[in-house]
């Protein structure tokens, strides 16, 4: 039987690699863009990179966080909501902020 400690590991890992490629995906585009390389491409993969970037970042630093900061025999309910609570209101935020103001490129 898997323990959270065990989990939270896993996941941190996965996330990590998610957030390396999506950084390398997103910072690739953008450097694109200023050479005027591929643009059309480029545009469409910077903006829909930077979403996952920030959740991938979030889900990534707040296991590491937990991790650390935290004794694994123990229950951290309360805490494990609040830190998904952030990254939900992060989302909601980062969708509406994208729906709300203009682009620049389009």
């Amino acid at each position: 039987m898997r323990t959270t400690a065990q989990t939270l590991i896993n996941i941190k890992k996965v996330s990590l690699v998610f957030f390396l490629v999506t950084t390398t995906l997103h910072l690739t585009s953008a450097i694109f863009i200023a050479n005027d390389l591929f643009t059309t491409k480029s545009i469409t993969v910077n903006k829909t990179m930077d979403i996952p970037l920030l959740l991938t970042g979030l889900i990534y630093a707040f296991s590491s966080m937990r991790l650390s900061l935290t004794d694994p025999n123990r229950n951290y309910k309360a805490l494990d909501i609040s830190l998904i609570s952030i990254i939900i209101i992060a989302l909601v935020g980062l969708i509406i902020i994208n729906l709300l103001i203009p682009n620049r490129f389009a």
